[in-house]
């Protein structure tokens, strides 16, 4: 983060850079350790009776997180990210927050209700944002976090077809991966 009297400055490239290293790392590294729990990425070892039978719940469900399977779902979830330094975590928030900017905006909007000049705007925007980094736990931030691991689980499923569980289903497993974190 680049600081200029006291004020925190996330430049758009900043911003950038973490969410491509969220999504490409963070959120591939998820997907995957989902998929195939206690794998190696060794590709070349992984088998259809690896994968997680918790996916195929899922796709059976087409793509949709029921009672019956929320919590497990939940337990992986804060399982990786209790596993994350703390780097990685502000990561796969800056990613939550660019994922969900719209809805910020609104909820900043109504929350507010004031007229800024654009300036004002972005500046007042700006530390909207960081008090919501600054304190995840509070501002509902880590919730949004979670809901969007569970999406990018949801939208795996529905990637992929595991009708029929053999070789081909690693690949596709595999390919879905890299599309969602392109």
């Amino acid at each position: 983060m680049i600081t200029v009297d006291e004020k925190l400055i996330v430049t758009k490239q900043i911003n950038e850079v973490l969410c491509r290293y969220a999504k490409r790392n963070l959120i591939k590294e998820f997907l995957f350790t989902f998929s195939f729990p206690n794998c190696s990425k060794e590709n070349s070892k992984l088998k259809a009776k690896h994968i997680n039978p918790l996916l195929e719940t899922i796709y059976y469900y087409q793509g949709d997180i029921y009672p019956d399977t929320l919590v497990e779902v939940e337990n992986y979830i804060n399982t990786f990210l209790n596993e994350l330094d703390e780097n990685d975590l502000t990561a796969l928030q800056f990613l939550t927050l660019n994922e969900n900017y719209l809805i910020h905006i609104d909820d900043f909007e109504n929350e507010d209700g004031s007229k800024y000049t654009k300036e004002e705007f972005e500046e007042k925007l700006g530390r909207y944002f960081a008090h919501k980094l600054y304190e995840p736990e509070k501002n509902g931030l880590n919730e949004e976090l979670q809901e969007m691991l569970q999406n990018q689980i949801s939208r795996l499923a529905n990637e992929i077809d595991l009708s029929v569980l053999n070789k081909e289903s690693i690949s596709e497993i595999l390919d879905a991966i890299e599309l969602i974190t392109e």
